[in-house]
């Protein structure tokens, strides 16, 4: 349901949001710690539709695993993608089809937080990855 996200990583994530005087801060530090995705991806091709904001996912399958370079021209939205980048990079074919978005959301207290139009594009996001299985 969270992906290859273990309990113990959970407790990790939901310690860190629940610590930060504000959950919106939390977000922007994990915006910081998601890898770079280079400019050269930021192509129609790799963007997806639904979105608030400009987001872009490339998504490959090597031995069994899934490699994922996401970004978003938003800050929030690209803490969001580093969640979902945690619970899904180097995750299992069955790992990614058992993901639920909003179970991790519920999890980690940030669920109140993102609009139902920022869920939408988030879920586009998800339905992407998890059709891009092999």
């Amino acid at each position: 349901m969270y992906g290859k996200l273990s309990e113990s990583d959970l407790a990790q994530l939901q310690k860190q949001a629940q610590q930060q005087p504000q959950r919106l801060k939390f977000l922007i530090q994990q915006a910081n710690a998601l890898p770079i995705m280079p400019h050269a991806l930021h192509t129609p091709e790799n963007e997806v539709h639904g979105c608030e904001a400009q987001v872009w996912l490339v998504a490959k399958w090597r031995e069994g695993l899934l490699e994922l370079q996401l970004d978003s021209a938003s800050r929030v939205v690209k803490g969001l993608l580093a969640l979902i980048y945690q619970a899904l990079n180097g995750a299992t074919s069955a790992q990614v089809a058992a993901f639920e978005l909003d179970a991790l959301l519920v999890a980690l207290g940030l669920d109140d937080m993102v609009s139902t139009s920022r869920r939408n594009g988030l879920r586009a996001v998800v339905t992407a990855i998890q059709s891009s299985r092999d």
